[in-house]
């Protein structure tokens, strides 16, 4: 799937890839090119929320992203994990949720089980192990809150270039 995805010029015809795929994806949602999708029946991306390039959405466990959220590049979002204790190295799998506009910075990665809240931001580079509050500001290896976000919220995410 990742090998004809990629190479989809048009973010619209590569959304409407994702949906014959399996997955759910909102009007107004763009997906830029060089993704990774594993498991794309158990992807569902609400309306007007931007993907940008090179990003790995792991799906097996489940991958819920809301209306309005911006994914910088090169963002990882995994729900999957091994179990170190298991005798087989067998596979863990839990659902990552993310709130309607939720700003992920360049590079960030998001592990599995985690909650992100409404409005919250993820600096560049964190790794988010635990769940975030919503209009949280949060930063650093492990994430940690440093700030809060104004919760008057009401933007659209809106990159209509049609060949990214």
């Amino acid at each position: 799937m990742n090998s004809v995805f990629n190479y989809i010029p048009c973010w619209f015809i590569r959304r409407l890839f994702l949906k014959i795929m399996g997955a759910s994806v909102g009007d107004n949602t763009t997906i830029n090119m060089s993704q990774y999708i594993l498991n794309p029946k158990n992807l569902k991306i609400g309306e007007g929320t931007h993907i940008n390039r090179g990003c790995l959405l792991d799906a097996r466990g489940g991958c819920y992203i809301g209306d309005n959220v911006s994914i910088s590049y090169r963002v990882s979002l995994m729900t999957g994990s091994h179990d170190c204790n298991s005798k087989v190295f067998s596979g863990v799998y839990l659902p990552i949720f993310i709130d309607d506009y939720v700003w992920i910075g360049v590079g960030a990665i998001v592990l599995q089980g985690v909650k992100i809240g409404k409005g919250a931001v993820i600096a560049a580079g964190s790794v988010v192990t635990k769940d975030i509050e919503p209009y949280s500001i949060v930063a650093g290896v492990p994430a940690k809150v440093i700030g809060k976000r104004n919760p008057d919220l009401d933007y659209k995410c809106l990159w209509k270039i049609p060949f990214v």
